[in-house]
This record gives structure tokens, sequence and C-alpha cells, in this order.
């Protein structure tokens, strides 16, 4: 007997081979939400999100709310937003009043909404650090390093007419001190010669792909879509100095992309291309935890035709892939299959996000249906959840998460 959530997936799935929107899928009026899957073997901890209502919440392994916070200044938004080893929280936040683009969309903050600031706040909802930049604008990622700094993925509109006939919406990264100082920054543009893109897909850039931006006359176009930036852990067990700690692990989803970026010389000295396609999420595996020193991926199978510059084919189905930086060989993947579902019940074509766990499970947060679910190295499912927390965009119930993390129990702070 096929359960309510395996049918929601199969509908989803469906929706999928007639081109439907990715988005529209999840729809906590009519399938079930909260705890669907509870079985043992489920690694012990609070998952932690922020939700299309404004809100980030810590779920327990029984789908109940342990803690929930919201934006900690007034009159302010957030957006992704990530639990931190000291306890706190690191969000992307912006004024409640959204930019035009993103108002007239009828979303908020979204991935790649850029917003001026990126705010770190404790579990009592209390500001403790704020970084704003009227330069660039802040997207996707942000990550509190080993060194107290944070490491922030962010844009800029440039020319470069050698790359390209129009502006680019270039991404870039930067490294803020505890003080909002800028003490490094690297820009994509810098580094084309080192993606390794070919005379066809050189072409596609330099004319903007085509009719792809077409529709803003002059504007500055995004050619990468840098989604993920993550330094290298220490004790991956790595020897090779190209995956040394501090290294970067970024994304670019247009180009189907993942590349390693040296913190020292700023060089480009690894990619994997076309190993996954439209990726996010890309990041190695701490030490300490099985696979450390390999990079997990989410491969959501989708990118858009026109803006894919490489000319990859879709999927119909996500996966999860565990790549050896090694030899660019995928040692471990979890499709639906894994689950004994059809293969195409498993499918975010944008956002989301996999993390190990220390018992070898991988929790996976399938984004653009809010399905949080948790897997075994077998690929049972031993935990699933989803989101509830639910906001109406014109007539569509959004219920997407952007990333899951789970931390452990000793996390979470009681409360008073």
């Amino acid at each position: 007997m096929t359960s309510q959530p395996s049918r929601r997936k199969m509908f989803a799935g469906a929706a999928i081979i007639s081109l439907a929107v990715a988005g529209a899928f999840a729809a906590p009026s009519v399938f079930p939400t909260g705890l669907t899957i509870s079985k043992a073997g489920v690694q012990p901890g609070y998952v932690v999100f922020a939700s299309p209502d404004g809100f980030a919440y810590a779920i327990d392994v029984k789908g109940q709310i342990a803690a929930k916070w919201a934006a900690p200044e007034p009159n302010s938004v957030m957006g992704y937003t990530r639990p931190m080893a000291n306890g706190n929280l690191l969000a992307r936040t912006g004024p409640l009043k959204l930019p035009t683009a993103a108002a007239e969309a009828g979303g908020g903050y979204g991935e790649s909404t850029a917003v001026p600031s990126v705010v770190e706040f404790n579990q009592e909802g209390k500001l403790v650090w704020k970084y704003t930049d009227d330069v660039r604008g802040l997207h996707h990622d942000e990550e509190r390093m080993a060194n107290g700094n944070t490491i922030l993925v962010c844009s800029q509109d440039i020319k470069r007419p050698e790359i390209s006939k129009r502006a680019l919406k270039d991404d870039c990264l930067i490294e803020v001190d505890p003080k909002g100082k800028v003490v490094w920054e690297w820009q994509t543009a810098d580094h084309f010669n080192e993606l390794n893109l070919d005379e066809t897909a050189k072409a596609e850039i330099m004319n903007a792909y085509g009719t792809a931006v077409k529709t803003v006359p002059d504007s500055a176009f995004d050619w990468a879509h840098m989604n993920a930036a993550s330094p290298i852990p220490e004790n991956t067990g790595n020897t090779d100095p190209r995956f040394k700690a501090g290294n970067i692990v970024v994304s670019y989803r247009h180009l189907s992309t993942i590349a390693v970026v040296d913190k020292e010389s700023k060089k480009i000295v690894w990619t994997a291309i076309g190993t996954t396609l439209g990726q996010h999420n890309t990041h190695m595996i701490a030490g300490g935890l099985p696979g450390a020193g390999h990079i997990l991926v989410f491969d959501n199978g989708n990118n858009d035709v026109n803006r894919n510059p490489r000319h990859m084919q879709s999927r119909p189905n996500s996966r999860v892939v565990e790549i050896n930086p090694l030899d660019n060989k995928i040692v471990w993947e979890y499709n639906a299959e894994k689950s004994d579902r059809p293969m195409w019940t498993f499918v975010s074509h944008y956002i989301s996000s996999a993390e190990r766990q220390p018992n070898g499970n991988t929790l996976i947060c399938e984004g653009s249906n809010g399905r949080i679910f948790e897997v075994t190295p077998a690929g049972q499912i031993v935990w699933e959840f989803i989101n509830p927390y639910s906001k109406l965009n014109g007539k569509i119930t959004d219920n997407t998460v952007f990333r899951a993390s789970k931390v452990a129990e000793s996390w979470l702070k009681a409360k008073k």
C-alpha cells in the first residue's frame, strides 16, 4: 500500500514530467504536514531551518517546535538562517519592505535576493553582530570561519567586455572580521579562464545567453550564479594541498560546476564539471564524520536551458551525491530508488541541501517541497517532516525551505 507521503511525491513527480512549476508542488492544505515518518535509527538532535512565514525553527525528532525565532531587529525580515557552533544563529536580513522585484514576484528574501545585511543573534533573539554592505549584494550563503571571521557570498555589477557584451552580475566572496572589516575578497570574473569553459560556453556568455536577459534592457546578467561557499574544515584527512583547511568549496549553478578556491593564491585549483546539474549546498564533510574529506552535494538535476552555457540536459529527478575529490568519483548516492520509490518521486529543481550525520545517516532538505528527511547509508528513510509553516504567495502556498541543518541536543539552550 502506498502511504500518503509517497502519493504526495508521486504527484510531485508527475507534475515535473508535465513541466509544472516545481515550487507549486507543496500544498499543505491538501497533503500531510509535520512529522510523517519516524523510525528507529534517527540521529538525535534538532533540525533548524528558516521558513517562508518569516521565522526560523528548531524541530525535535517528534516533529514538535523546540524553539522559534523572529528577525532580531524591528521592521526586518530574515532569509536563510543557519545554526552556529557557538549556539547562536547567522541569518541574512533586510528591511520589512521588500525590494520592488521581490515584492512583485510575491515572495520574500529568497536565496537569490540580494540583502544588505547578515546578522548573528543568540537563542534569546538578541542581536550580537551585524555586517552591512553598501557596495555588494549579499546572497545565498554565509558561514562563520574557524578564525572567527565570516565568509559571505556576494555579487557586483561589473563590465568586462572581454567576457560579455553585457554587464555581468558577477559573484564575489568576502571575508569579514568581527569588526566588520573586509580582510579578503575574491571576484569570479578575475578567474574566468580557470573555469575550463569550452568555446561554445564562452560564446554563450559573450552573447549573454541570447534572449535570456533581454527583458530588462542593459541589465547585468547572472552568468554563473554562485549559490554556496564553504571553507574546508580542519582534520578532513586530506593531504592534497588543494584541499587544505581554509580553502573554499564553491558552487556555480548555471555552469553546473563545483570549484575549490585556494585561499592564499586565489586560484581555482580544482573543479568538478558536469558531475552535478544545477547543484546546491556543496561542502566538504568535516573530520570525525563518515565520509570526511569528501564533497557532499544536493544535485538538483535542473538547469534552466536559457541560463546554461554548457547546454546540459535536465533530469526529472534529484539526488544527493558524495564525491571523492581526489579522483572526482561518486562514492555514494541517494535517489528515490534507494528508498524503493520511483526515481522521479524525489525532486527539487532549486534550493535544497544535504548534511552528513554522526551516525552515518544523511539529512536531506528537498527544498521546493518543504520536505526534510533523514536516510541511512542504504537509503532507508527513518525520519520525514513536511514543513507546515507556510506563506501564501498569491494563490500558491509556499512552504519551501532553502536548507536544513541538524544540531546536537546539547546545542539548544533550556528555556528560562
